[in-house]
């Protein structure tokens, strides 16, 4: 049985997140009305992500509208490979805009 809150909605977006005044692209994975999915491009290093740390996320929607908004953390998972450090987490958004409802309606 799913034990999600929300529906997710299965659409990637090119993003980034800041953290610790570090940028990290990648690519949300999947979205829902609280929270998010996301897989970072691999990176030489990161700072220290752990659950509950609140990060800036930035995106833009399939419209071209920017969106940026405070998420905290749920989960974290790391992988390191030969090229670096990647990572993936869950995220819950902290006051979603209006656009961000909007979008999720219209998906």
């Amino acid at each position: 049985m799913d034990k999600r809150r929300s529906e997710r909605i299965m659409e990637n977006l090119d993003a980034e997140i800041i953290a610790g005044g570090i940028s990290y692209p990648g690519i949300i994975m999947n979205f829902s009305e609280a929270g998010l999915y996301m897989v970072t491009a691999t990176a030489n290093s990161i700072v220290d992500i752990t659950p509950s740390s609140t990060v800036e996320l930035k995106c833009n929607l399939p419209d071209g509208q920017s969106l940026n908004m405070n998420c905290e953390v749920k989960w974290f998972q790391t992988k390191t490979s030969p090229h670096g450090v990647s990572f993936s987490l869950g995220m819950e958004i902290k006051s979603p805009p209006k656009a961000y409802e909007d979008f999720l309606n219209s998906a």
